[in-house]
């Protein structure tokens, strides 16, 4: 399941590896190519082919909008860097060709200040965005910080948008040594306007499996020393740096570009888990920011909650996950509930994860009548869930069924909440647009069809 509100979670920590340490730097660009557009919409906007540590500080108009120069560390194949606009609070951690094409800025509409109502109007409605902010971070009973409401929130509306502070590729911990990792790291932080924003954030303060690989070879000295360090860190096992323990703790996994990435949100940080919460996230890959937006009415006094697991599993995998990537455990109404309410909970939601994938292969067989029936069986445990709007991308699959079937009052029902999903819960974009274009035709034709339906009945 990967809808546009199920985040796909990646896996932090990373096996340590023993190879080699590089020990000549490798060409970090290719030689010097001509500057091109970034994008077809950006004719009037060009960027080098490759950016690295090599171009000269005394030229920083070569790395703009870049505001520091490249802090490169050698690999196997292609350095990685740190890239930070410290203008707008980002650094990425990313290849030098990624940081001149699909992470350039100017391909991003990216702001700073969430307090710039211009800004925030160029991707919502006005009456989307509650400002100031409806809520305010406070010490929560058990779970440290959290988000509180205090003022009452509608249902559908967005509470923040929050810029990511800290991007990184999800393959370089596993391309360069541990005490490289801490370093891009860090130097991604420092870069920050306010790195406090992100080394304040929770950590889980123990140790475990660290990021990176391991330094092997050298003098015989150094490998008596390694071997004697080796006797403390049993199996890998090691103390996480700070940064190393705030990524693991904080971030969650987005994809730009068709790339994944590790993405550290500062103010999302504060958000905590439940497993039936009352607000759902989405990333923009224009803006490089996630939104929070709430799910149902929330009243003051109320702690907004999200979910860091998908929709469709179980209380004992949900634990597992959280347990493994974010060090707790959840206390939330519903693990916290009797066994018999967790087990109704469970056989719910492993039918739902059965279901997602029946009405599909029902649908590819030419079983429409009987996808429909599986379709409605879906969305029927998904509202007794209460998961409602983080299974909203499915709204697509009965549309087209019941349009297929000739049901023209069940087509145009789903026609309408996908409409409402794209218009109501994603940032606007040209292919947003132009979606919303092709479904009011849809809509507009299904309409059509049925008042001559009715007419000639």
């Amino acid at each position: 399941m990967r809808s546009h509100l199920t985040l796909h979670l990646t896996l932090l920590i990373l096996p340590t590896l023993s190879l080699s340490s590089q020990t000549s730097e490798p060409s970090q660009c290719a030689s010097p190519a001509p500057s091109r557009p970034l994008h077809s919409h950006l004719t009037d906007i060009t960027a080098p082919s490759c950016l690295d540590s090599h171009i000269s500080p005394s030229q920083p108009s070569a790395w703009h909008p870049w505001t520091h120069q490249p802090y490169c560390i050698p690999a196997s194949d292609t350095p990685w860097c740190v890239f930070t606009d410290a203008a707008h609070g980002i650094s990425v951690i990313t290849t030098p060709e990624e940081a001149a094409d699909a992470l350039h800025p100017h391909t991003h509409l990216v702001f700073g200040d969430d307090d710039d109502d211009d800004e925030l109007l160029l991707f919502f409605e006005p009456d989307k965005v509650m400002k100031p902010r409806p809520y305010e971070v406070r010490e929560i009973p058990g779970k440290g910080k959290g988000a509180v409401a205090t003022r009452r929130i509608e249902k559908g509306k967005v509470m923040l948008v929050d810029t990511v502070s800290v991007l990184a590729a999800v393959e370089y911990p596993a391309d360069v040594l541990r005490e490289e990792v801490q370093d891009l790291l860090r130097v991604a932080a420092e870069r920050l306007g306010e790195p406090g924003r992100v080394t304040g954030l929770a950590k889980q303060g123990v140790k475990g499996r660290v990021m990176g690989r391991r330094r092997s070879g050298g003098t015989e000295e150094h490998e008596q020393e390694q071997e004697g360090e080796d006797e403390e860190e049993e199996d890998g096992v090691q103390e996480m740096s700070e940064m190393e323990d705030v990524m693991l703790t904080n971030s969650f996994g987005v994809t730009v570009g068709g790339k994944e990435y590790m993405g550290l949100f500062a103010d999302l940080a504060r958000f905590n888990h439940a497993c039936k919460p009352n607000a759902f996230i989405h990333f923009s890959e224009t803006k490089l920011a996630m939104t929070v937006w709430s799910a149902q009415d929330i009243e003051p006094g109320e702690e907004i909650t999200i979910s860091y697991a998908n929709a469709g599993m179980t209380s004992q995998e949900r634990q597992q996950l959280l347990e493994q990537i974010w060090g707790f455990q959840c206390q939330c109404s519903l693990c916290t509930a009797s066994p018999a309410a967790r087990n109704a909970s469970d056989s719910r939601r492993i039918e739902i994860r059965h279901l997602q994938d029946e009405v599909v292969s029902l649908a590819q067989n030419g079983e429409f009548d009987t996808a429909i029936e599986q379709a409605e069986r879906l969305f029927s445990l998904v509202d007794e869930e209460g998961l409602t709007e983080q299974m909203s991308g499915m709204y697509e699959v009965p549309a087209r069924l019941y349009y297929h079937v000739g049901n023209l009052e069940k087509a145009l029902q789903y026609t309408l909440k996908v409409r409402h999903e794209i218009d109501g819960y994603a940032v606007p974009s040209k292919q947003g647009r132009e979606k919303l274009e092709m479904l009011d035709g849809v809509i507009a034709r299904i309409e059509r069809e049925l008042r001559e339906k009715r007419e000639g009945s």
